[in-house]
């Protein structure tokens, strides 16, 4: 009975591995191969937005021009000052709940927080702003035609839910992390397979945007920045 437990447990340690590893294949594929999307034709007229890729998590930034500032006029209510003129940076970033809003060290996130970001957890978006950006060191940038940029802002806008007023629902309960951002509720579900950086991914296709096809980790997000983004 010992040995049979022994066998199945190194079956089971074998398998977890060779399902690890092709998982990190797979990212590595998918980071290569891009989304279909055309290359833009060359324009004078062309949005810089910012991918600030972390160790585990990337958050768009977005250049706040007065259409932005109108579209996303709702997260002033929750407290973001999107209005300030001193805002420059619109910055969005999506993920799982239980994981996303733990406030402080990645170290002071629970086991039961990661379990369900791995099955599946309620996703929410992370809206704050940031004024002038002096040196992009460990943002890469993206260069979006007008349509490509009002695509990506709406892709992200239509993965917010709503109350029955229409208006995104704010997670008041949840405290953010600095003075100025907020959470608001997701439509979507997070999991292994949909990850924070494979929604970035998939924003950007919706955009448009050449990019990697699926991106779950930060290499896959960098290796796709090496692939698709003009340096």
């Amino acid at each position: 009975m010992l040995r049979t437990g022994v066998r199945w447990f190194g079956r089971g340690v074998v398998a977890l591995a060779a399902g690890v590893a092709l998982f990190m294949l797979a990212a590595v594929a998918g980071g290569f191969v891009g989304n279909g999307a055309p290359a833009p034709a060359d324009t004078n007229d062309l949005y810089r937005v910012g991918l600030a890729i972390g160790p585990i998590h990337t958050d768009f930034l977005l250049p706040l021009d007065p259409a932005l500032r109108r579209r996303f006029a709702f997260v002033v209510a929750a407290g973001v000052p999107v209005d300030d003129p001193a805002a420059e940076w619109l910055v969005v970033g999506w993920g799982a709940r239980g994981f996303y809003t733990t406030v402080g060290e990645y170290t002071d996130v629970t086991i039961g927080a990661v379990a369900r970001g791995i099955v599946g957890d309620t996703s929410v978006m992370r809206i704050d702003v940031v004024g002038r950006i002096g040196d992009f060191g460990g943002i890469d940038l993206l260069a979006l035609t007008p349509g490509q940029f009002d695509r990506l802002t709406g892709a992200i806008l239509a993965d917010l839910a709503r109350g029955a007023d229409g208006v995104p629902v704010a997670l008041r309960d949840e405290p953010g992390f600095t003075f100025t951002d907020s959470f608001f509720e997701g439509a979507d579900r997070f999991h292994l397979f949909r990850t924070c950086n494979v929604w970035v991914s998939d924003v950007l296709a919706t955009a448009g945007v050449p990019f990697g096809v699926w991106t779950p980790t930060p290499y896959a997000m960098r290796l796709a920045v090496w692939r698709f983004v003009p340096m």
